[in-house]
């Protein structure tokens, strides 16, 4: 009964989200019922408001990687390498989403995170091919898996601390269904090309641009995106290639500022008003997740997340993996930017049973899933960004096919575990 009372908050924010309310007026209307029936303190309540706007914008990397690619993108170098690898590839740009799209995987799972590489990949694939929804869903489910499944992510040392299993053990054993995941990814990001065409903005107006422009100026435009996508991809591996740790998030804006001034149109005043402007959205964005996910929160403090979890262990043994990850993935659809706090609420029961790594894995790759649907994620906020569509398009554009990947990844997990 509990339960059922504790859940109302949290149905009543998602069906006005799916009644296309505003994700604050939905938010509010949660976080009210949650005071009401929780007695929730003014005072906590003023406090969780606060505390939820400025954990959102402390989150600065991709703050600095969606400024730094505004400013690229501003000065023309995104869409001069765009057309360099249109020339390349003698027009056959599905193949180029995917690249993109296995780009955005790579990143991803190297950095154990998405949200700052999707700064940085999205536009780069909005000015190749436009707003596709495969090639968008498909940044969105590389994004899911390999932040999930990365040996530097928290979800990945949580699913193999959980049972006592050393985190790189666990990542190798997570990696041929990454693998196959990235590779279903990037042929849906094909296919949804070739289905749709290229769907950029002022297509022509650009191509007839670019058609007096040499391979040489072309190339020289690009430097200061592919020096981006460079350092963003590959800073890691390059700090450790050379002894010292250069390549950071602010040596990335400063080194792609200079390369902007030096080999783009753009000056100096005109490429730090760039940079500044291309914060502005990121930066307002994250004002809104955070005030909508302080109400999410005061309705956590009812339990409402806790006891929905506390529902797997009340299953069949047989079934409880799939139960278990479908519980995990609906949980993060509220939680959004908080995927390992849904793992803490879920792993705990599968470990009292006994289950391998791998099916905490699974729990986690679904969870990472959910958070792709969920008004609340920063990875969400930034293929938004980067596509130029409203956050709640991508959700619904996401919706049909990341169910469907949920549902491969669950019967994956019941023929293997």
């Amino acid at each position: 009964m509990s339960l059922l009372i504790n859940i109302i908050p949290l149905v009543v924010v998602l069906a006005l989200l799916f009644k296309k309310q505003h994700m604050l007026f939905a938010g509010l209307i949660g976080g009210i019922l949650a005071i009401l029936i929780g007695g929730l303190e003014m005072s906590k309540a003023s406090q969780m408001f606060v505390g939820g706007i400025t954990n959102m914008l402390g989150i600065t990397v991709p703050i600095i990687y969606a400024a730094s690619a505004a400013m690229v993108s501003k000065a023309g170098s995104i869409e001069s390498l765009v057309e360099l690898a249109r020339r390349s590839l003698k027009g056959k740009i599905g193949i180029l989403a995917g690249i993109i799209v296995l780009i955005q995987g790579f990143a991803t799972y190297m950095a154990g995170m998405g949200a700052g590489n999707t700064m940085v990949t999205a536009p780069l694939a909005a000015a190749a091919v436009g707003a596709i929804p495969e090639v968008i869903v498909a940044m969105a489910i590389v994004s899911a898996v390999g932040f999930t499944t990365s040996p530097a992510s928290t979800e990945t040392v949580l699913a193999a601390e959980s049972v006592g299993r050393d985190v790189i053990s666990h990542a190798a054993a997570m990696r041929p269904y990454t693998i196959a995941f990235y590779l279903l990814a990037a042929g849906l990001a094909i296919y949804g090309v070739y289905k749709r065409g290229a769907l950029t903005k002022d297509n022509a107006k650009k191509e007839n641009n670019d058609e007096n422009k040499s391979n040489g100026t072309l190339l020289k435009q690009s430097i200061p995106a592919i020096a981006l996508l460079v350092m963003v991809v590959g800073g890691n591996a390059l700090n450790s290639l050379i002894g010292i740790n250069l390549f950071t998030p602010a040596t990335a804006v400063i080194f792609t500022s200079i390369l902007t001034v030096l080999l783009t149109p753009l000056n100096i005043d005109e490429t730090c008003e760039a940079l500044i402007e291309g914060s502005r959205f990121i930066l307002t964005t994250l004002f809104a997740v955070g005030m909508f996910l302080a109400f999410i929160n005061m309705i956590g403090e009812l339990g409402t997340f806790e006891q929905i979890a506390a529902l797997a262990s009340n299953v069949p043994e047989a079934i409880i993996l799939p139960v278990a990850m479908i519980i995990a993935f609906l949980i993060a659809i509220p939680s959004g930017a908080f995927a390992a706090g849904v793992l803490t609420l879920i792993l705990p029961t599968l470990s009292a049973l006994g289950l391998p790594s791998e099916a905490m894995g699974f729990v986690a790759i679904a969870t990472g899933l959910g958070t792709q649907i969920s008004p609340v994620q920063i990875n969400v906020a930034a293929l938004s960004k980067g596509f130029e569509i409203d956050i709640i398009d991508v959700i619904k554009g996401n919706l049909r096919y990341i169910l469907g990947a949920l549902a491969l990844l669950i019967i994956i997990a019941v023929v293997v575990i």
